[in-house]
């Protein structure tokens, strides 16, 4: 069963790996700083953490200057003449519609929205193509997944028993919502923080705070307080990489090796979550209906306090029996929030019930086995009386439900120093704040909370507007520089979730300031920051090498990280599979729900999953079930990340099973079989020539040449008598027509059509 390497020694022992690999000798609690560098949380001239300065775009010569589409250009043109290069030429129009259709809705044109591109000869015909598939809904589901990556966002909790979390898709909902309204950055931030105290009527808002619980979780831990404290820091160490880009997590056990980072701020910054609970059904609705639930519903508890108090009472000793040497394994404040009645729990046994009540195995219809006669016939009084008040208890008005977290009071529990991480060795309380590289003049002081209300400290707000500011040095460039690595393959920053000084400085650092200025100008909204980036001619140039007539170029330009030219890139496993099923006419592009679950390989796993309706199987590839201890193998084969850590940017690997994948697995077979018969029924005419010509259109988005289709031809041709001559296709009184020969050839030219790069690459 799989166990996950890294949990148990985590940060720990990534940070050990770090400094081996950069040669530095390992040692907890010594500090590597050379004289130079500034003490840990003091000041540092890290580019990173200066704040973000709009430079101008650079002139450029008339010649260059006539093939520049905006600011962009002018950085990027500046950097290669420097060093003798120029932007490669424009990509013909085939080649950069499908890019930006691939790009920004991670599906392939139609063969007719090729034609009516390359028809329009309008001078705004591209500006359009974009506008129109901004406003896709399609769009969400592709840039959705990018973010998905980074909170390490799954359908299961992950160790050995990987349970289900019921409710978790509404989080990758949200996510995909948010980038379809182009949600402004800081409200996107706001939520994810803190939609519960800011925006409680918002069903949005409470979904978006899925995120502080998408950390993986051990459900059944023996050591329940090392369970609830790894929980914590994972959160933590997600916050600084997704968010600041900062490996933060490495300052859990001692101050940051490298970085100006203590390790007081890893537990200061993790003080602003210690009061949350983690609810699978969150009830939503308008704030008025909320907060009248609320009250109805405290008077409800009130008054049935005395009975359910008294059900505890007499179940408690049956159900500490039936819980046996389970309960050995728990500390007494374990055990104590086990047998408080579940309404009456503080945040803290709540969040210690919640790693231990559901290891007990305590089922309800034993209780009474357990109790002697006087007892049960009370209990059975007191459970009718309960089921009597039960008809009263008030419901929400609206029958729906979010994952997210919750507050109940507004002073949380404490935070302490751990002394090299132990959670069983606390040290100093820590009140919540910031970084302290990261504190201005007006945050040196510790923020001040003001609660939204009774069932809730404020805590994470005050986190989330501090994060979303304007002036933030980190926020908004970790952002930009996400958006620029998923049009090109690569940010401006190597590793998006660490811009400290283990990472090398962006190759243009001036531009990336200039497009966060940019973006925090434009209100934060990132569709006008992604029709900034692809209109440049930057984004719009060949994937080879050939420069602009006139301007100069040295006679290789193969630096990837200087944009001479449009690197191409591999598509990604869901848009590999996703291609695929628009390909086969197949495609269900359903939105949202649940995750659905297609066919596993044949003795892939002992795991099996109860299989989705066919119709549901195709649907697009971010809605396949996440399961933690087992993505999709089709998927994991094309690099789909680990879904226990953040993941800034994919690995880009090409081994032998991604080539046996695309042979023998059943979605490209049944894909490309599908794919055959689309197009003998679209094909104007029943002429072979005719049917290739048509899947061609179909799989590349433009026609054969007639070259192309004389080898087409002779591959169905030979393939058919391959086929027709097989001791398999020929037993014994064998009736197979022929034609069948020659429709499994043409499925073997459409299966050889969707393995080719033409197919898997984007130019």
């Amino acid at each position: 069963m799989f166990h996950h390497p890294f949990r148990k020694i985590g940060i720990f022992y990534r940070c050990a790996l770090a400094m081996f690999f950069t040669g530095a000798m390992f040692c907890v609690g010594a500090g590597f700083a050379s004289a130079s560098d500034p003490a840990p949380g003091q000041k540092s001239d890290h580019w990173a953490f200066q704040p973000v300065v709009r430079h101008s775009v650079p002139n450029v010569d008339q010649k260059s200057a006539a093939v520049l589409q905006n600011g962009i250009d002018g950085f990027i043109v500046t950097q290669l003449q420097k060093n003798g290069k120029s932007l490669s030429g424009p990509a013909d129009r085939t080649t950069l519609l499908r890019r930006i259709t691939f790009d920004l809705i991670g599906l392939p044109p139609t063969p007719e929205e090729i034609a009516e591109f390359l028809a329009d000869s309008s001078p705004d015909a591209f500006d359009r193509v974009v506008d129109r598939l901004l406003s896709n809904p399609h769009y969400g589901e592709a840039w959705g997944r990018n973010w998905l990556d980074v909170v390490r966002f799954a359908e299961t909790a992950g160790f050995k028993e990987d349970p289900i979390r019921p409710t978790a898709y509404t989080y990758r909902d949200y996510v995909i919502r948010a980038y379809n309204r182009d949600l402004p950055f800081d409200r996107f931030v706001l939520d994810q923080f803190a939609g519960d105290e800011l925006f409680p009527q918002d069903a949005e808002s409470l979904a978006a705070t899925g995120y502080c619980r998408m950390w993986p979780d051990e459900s059944n831990a023996s050591n329940i307080l090392l369970a609830r404290q790894m929980s914590l820091d994972d959160l933590t160490a997600n916050v600084g990489a997704a968010f600041l880009g900062l490996s933060i997590g490495c300052a859990q056990c001692h101050d940051h090796k490298f970085d100006p980072l203590l390790q007081t701020d890893f537990y200061q910054l993790q003080a602003f979550f210690s009061g949350i609970v983690l609810e699978d059904k969150v009830p939503v609705g308008s704030h008025q209906d909320l907060v009248e639930y609320r009250r109805v519903e405290r008077v409800w508890l009130d008054e049935t306090a005395e009975l359910r108090h008294e059900l505890n009472l007499l179940e408690r000793p049956a159900r500490v029996k039936m819980q046996g040497e389970r309960r050995m394994k728990f500390p007494p404040e374990v055990l104590e929030a086990l047998d408080m009645c579940a309404e009456d729990r503080t945040t803290m046994q709540r969040q210690l019930a919640f790693w231990s009540a559901r290891q007990m195995g305590v089922k309800e219809d034993d209780i009474p086995k357990h109790l002697d006669d006087a007892a049960k016939v009370r209990r059975e009084e007191v459970i009718k009386l309960l089921a009597e008040a039960r008809e009263r208890q008030p419901r929400p008005k609206q029958d729906a439900s979010v994952m997210a977290v919750v507050e109940l009071t507004c002073t949380p529990p404490v935070t302490h120093r751990l002394e090299s991480g132990s959670y069983d060795k606390p040290r100093e309380v820590l009140e919540p704040h910031y970084p302290v590289v990261l504190r201005t003049s007006s945050t040196q002081t510790p923020p001040s909370f003001t609660p939204p209300s009774s069932r809730t400290s404020g805590r994470r707000t005050e986190l989330a507007r501090w994060l979303a500011s304007a002036d933030h040095p980190l926020t908004h460039r970790v952002w930009v520089n996400r958006i620029w690595q998923g049009h090109f393959g690569q940010g401006l920053v190597s590793n998006a979730n660490d811009f400290g000084t283990q990472t090398q400085a962006p190759t243009q650092p001036e531009l990336l300031d200039w497009l966060t200025t940019e973006f925090i100008r434009q209100e934060f909204h990132t569709k006008r920051l992604h029709r900034q980036v692809v209109s440049s001619a930057t984004y719009r140039q060949r994937s080879d090498e050939e420069p602009v007539e006139g301007i100069a170029a040295s006679e290789s330009q193969s630096n990837t990280t200087d944009y001479s030219h449009f690197m191409r890139q591999r598509l990604s496993s869901e848009r590999i599979r996703d291609a695929w099923l628009v390909a086969s006419g197949k495609f269900n592009d359903t939105m949202y729900g649940p995750g659905t679950r297609p066919e596993l390989p044949p003795n892939f796993s002992s795991y099996e999953w109860k299989v989705s309706e066919p119709a549901q199987q195709v649907r697009r590839s971010v809605y396949l079930f996440a399961k933690r201890n087992l993505p999709y193998p089709m998927m994991a084969a094309f690099d789909f990340p680990d879904m226990h850590e953040s993941c800034g940017c994919r690995t880009k690997t090409t081994i032998a099973p991604q080539a046996l994948m695309l042979l023998n697995d059943r979605i490209i077979l049944k894909a490309a079989a599908q794919l055959a018969t689309r197009a003998q029924e679209e094909a104007t005419s029943a002429d072979p020539a005719v049917k290739i010509q048509r899947a061609w259109q179909i799989v590349f988005g433009h026609s054969a040449t007639d070259r192309e289709i004389q080898h087409a031809l002779k591959f169905v041709a030979e393939q058919r008598e391959i086929l027709a001559s097989s001791p398999a296709a020929n037993p014994e009184n064998s009736t197979t027509p022929q034609s069948n020969f020659e429709d499994e050839a043409f499925a073997d030219l459409c299966h050889a059509m969707l393995n080719t790069n033409a197919f898997l690459f984007i130019e």
